[in-house]
């Protein structure tokens, strides 16, 4: 009867131990896939940002002078519809002017 309760418990710590080596295990790719996923976020948004910049200097050299100028004409004039009068004002403008 010992010998058999003395078994018993044996494969009871047994396969506690084996769940608690599984639990350590499956910790340990938890925390490793984490700073993967953190790793390839960071890759991928400092490649986005080296890609936008051509997009940024294009944007800020042509198209932000001539917008800028098309809304302080609307604060001045405050027509009655704006995004019309905006929209007008990019149509006819000439980037070439400053």
């Amino acid at each position: 009867m010992r010998g058999e309760q003395a078994k018993q418990a044996e494969a009871e710590a047994k396969k506690k131990e084996e769940e608690e080596a599984s639990r350590t295990e499956r910790e340990m790719k938890k925390q490793n896939d984490a700073r993967k996923l953190a790793r390839l976020q960071e890759e991928e948004r400092e490649a986005l940002h080296l890609r936008s910049l051509p997009m940024r200097k294009y944007l800020i050299e042509n198209v932000l002078p001539t917008l800028t100028r098309g809304l302080q004409e609307v604060a001045k004039v405050r027509p009655e519809d704006p995004i019309d009068y905006l929209a007008e004002y990019l149509f006819n403008a000439d980037p070439q002017q400053n």
